[in-house]
C-alpha cells in the first residue's frame, strides 16, 4: 500500500502530521525509568569507554613492541586475526581488534618501523 496502512481488511491513510505524531509517541515511551537510571547509565558507559580505550592502548602498546624488535610486522596481525583457530576467541573480540588496529594513525606507527617505510618490505626479485 503507498498512501497507507492495511490493517485487517481496511486501509488506514497517513498523514504527516499523524505519522509525527505516531513517531513522538514512540520517542515518549523511550524514557528512562528515573532521572537516577540515567545518571548511572552515563558513568557506566562513561566508565566502559574509559577501560576500553586503555586496553585498546595496551595491545596498540604490546603488538608495536613486537613489531619494533623484529618479530611480527603489520599484515602478521592482521592475518592471525583473520585466519587461524576459531576457539581461540569470539568473532565480536576479533573485529574489535581488527578496528583497532585498521585506523590509519595505528597503521603509520606500524609503518614507521619497517625500513622502507611500506607496511612489508618486498622481496628483492632475483632475474
Amino acid at each position: 500500500m503507498i498512501n497507507g496502512i492495511e490493517s485487517g481488511n481496511s486501509v488506514v491513510k497517513l498523514t504527516k502530521s499523524k505519522l509525527k505524531e505516531m513517531i513522538r509517541e514512540e520517542l515518549l515511551e523511550l524514557k528512562y525509568s528515573s532521572d537516577e537510571a540515567k545518571h548511572i547509565i552515563d558513568l557506566t558507559v562513561r566508565q566502559y569507554a574509559k577501560d576500553l580505550r586503555k586496553t585498546q592502548f595496551k595491545i596498540i602498546k604490546d603488538l608495536l613492541s613486537k613489531a619494533k624488535s623484529g618479530i611480527i610486522d603489520y599484515f602478521d596481525i592482521i592475518t592471525g586475526l583473520k585466519y587461524g583457530d576459531v576457539t581461540r576467541a569470539y568473532p565480536y573480540e576479533l573485529k574489535f581488534l581488527l578496528d583497532v588496529l585498521t585506523k590509519t594513525k595505528v597503521r603509520d606507527r606500524f609503518r614507521s618501523y619497517t625500513k622502507s617505510g611500506r607496511l612489508r618490505d618486498l622481496p628483492k626479485r632475483r632475474y
